[in-house]
């Protein structure tokens, strides 16, 4: 047998044979043990590799973030009374502060019909097929009306017309009395250019139509600013506040206002902070020397304790990207370093810089093109990228631990294997022992005897 053990063994010799042949296989064992604690090790360390590539896939995508020019041209607006209106802003709009007087919204061109009792009462009992006409910008629609053609057949008609251009028929019930069913015909769209005109409103013999709400120029929103006055078509306005649309809810006065997105390009860069400190923190926790296990980190051996110090080489280094020089680095922004190698932030020093200095913040993330000169976040996110691609640091060390991995199992397996082989030898050499020391002692116990039996014969004569 190569491995186990024999329950006999030593029966025969009466030695500890067994006990013998564990031991020394335990002594050869070491070795392999010694094998298998490095595979376990370095698994750990593989998996601690990739837990420190993620942490800096965090900080590249929060550098990342802070070097888009729309981070810092992104704009927050504000409406003082959204009953009246509500806007939005595009990226890089001038910060401003706007006083919006609404006259009037801009509203459908409407016509109704007087009431009928039922939606199936005919709109034209003349025996004959009669032409319901009506206008949309000077141009006339004509539907023609079969006799006995019902109020809902009506509103079909003009819905399904190949000609309908874009208004639309429906049929209400009101409530009123006994003629509570009428037609409402509704332009499509607001303003005066979808403006319904119809010029005879009784023109079908059983049907009389009315003018509802306003007409002409009154169907136009109306908005004054700065003293100036505004109509149109629509309650969706962009082109007269560059940069900002508006969209009217109704009549009053509002104030727009436009301002830097100080908070978010705050929140970023707290981010970017926070990713940072997570990143050296994981590094420093795995490759210092730990007073109480009294060992060093699993990546100590590795290239990955330097990580923190070209870090913070970049996170401190200078960027001067415009005239005025206010923000060259993060310091200007109230970044502190602790004792862990880790940063703090002034919140306050670095509100102060974003509001007061905005345009020397956004140059020291973004840098100049045209200066050639590189941003801070671009600086970070170019070398994480090439830290973190399929070539880079990171997964060289990766690369390396899985090979070391690969060739010591390939050595515990052969080792193994030669163990395994050692002992079947062995132990086949120690039942030979047993049995030949078996043999020996029942050979002696023979002897004795027979010397015992001699002895006493001769003893008797």
């Amino acid at each position: 047998m190569a491995t186990g053990s024999i329950s006999s063994l030593g029966v025969g010799s009466g030695l500890e044979l067994q006990s013998i042949l564990d031991q020394l296989k335990e002594v050869d064992q070491q070795a392999i043990t010694r094998k298998e604690s490095e595979v376990d090790a370095l698994a750990v360390q593989l998996n601690e590799f990739t837990v420190v590539n993620n942490k800096l896939l965090t900080m590249k995508s929060a550098a990342l973030d802070l070097s888009l020019s729309s981070t810092f041209l992104a704009r927050t607006v504000t409406s003082s009374s959204e009953s009246v209106l509500t806007a939005t802003v595009a990226d890089g709009t001038v910060a401003q502060s706007t006083a919006v007087a609404v006259g009037r919204i801009a509203t459908k061109s409407t016509w109704m019909s007087d009431g009928k009792a039922a939606s199936t009462t005919s709109v034209n009992a003349t025996g004959s097929s009669q032409n319901f006409v009506y206008q949309v910008d000077g141009e006339d629609i004509t539907v023609a009306v079969a006799d006995g053609t019902t109020l809902s057949g009506l509103v079909d008609l003009i819905n399904a017309d190949t000609d309908n251009p874009g208004v639309t028929a429906s049929l209400i019930d009101d409530g009123s009395g006994v003629t509570p069913y009428k037609l409402v015909l509704k332009a499509d769209a607001t303003g005066s250019e979808q403006e319904i005109t119809i010029t005879e409103p009784d023109q079908l013999p059983d049907l009389t139509m009315t003018l509802q709400g306003e007409t002409g120029a009154n169907l136009n929103a109306s908005l004054t600013i700065d003293g100036v006055s505004y109509q149109r078509q629509t309650n969706t306005i962009s082109d007269v506040l560059s940069g900002i649309t508006m969209t009217l809810k109704g009549a009053g006065t509002s104030t727009v206002s436009v301002a830097n997105n100080d908070a978010s390009i705050k929140e970023m860069i707290v981010s970017f902070v926070a990713a940072y400190n997570d990143a050296v923190q994981e590094i420093a926790k795995n490759t210092s020397y730990d007073e109480e296990t009294k060992a060093f980190g699993i990546l100590a051996r590795t290239t990955m304790r330097d990580l923190p110090y070209a870090l913070q080489n970049l996170m401190t280094s200078e960027v001067t990207a415009d005239s005025e020089g206010l923000v060259v680095t993060m310091f200007d922004l109230g970044l502190e370093f602790d004792r862990d190698g880790t940063i703090t932030i002034d919140e306050t020093v670095l509100s102060a810089a974003i509001s007061g200095a905005p345009d020397s913040v956004a140059a020291f993330f973004l840098g100049d093109d045209d200066q050639e000169i590189t941003g801070l976040a671009d600086k970070v996110n170019d070398y994480l990228r090439e830290l973190t691609s399929g070539s880079g640091q990171v997964d060289a060390e990766k690369t390396a631990a899985q090979v070391r991995i690969d060739d010591l199992e390939l050595r515990i397996e052969a080792e193994t294997e030669r163990l395994d082989k050692r002992y079947e030898i062995l132990t086949k050499q120690f039942v030979a022992l047993d049995q030949y020391m078996s043999q020996m002692k029942s050979m002696g116990s023979y002897l004795t005897g027979q010397f015992d039996s001699l002895s006493s014969m001769l003893s008797s004569k």
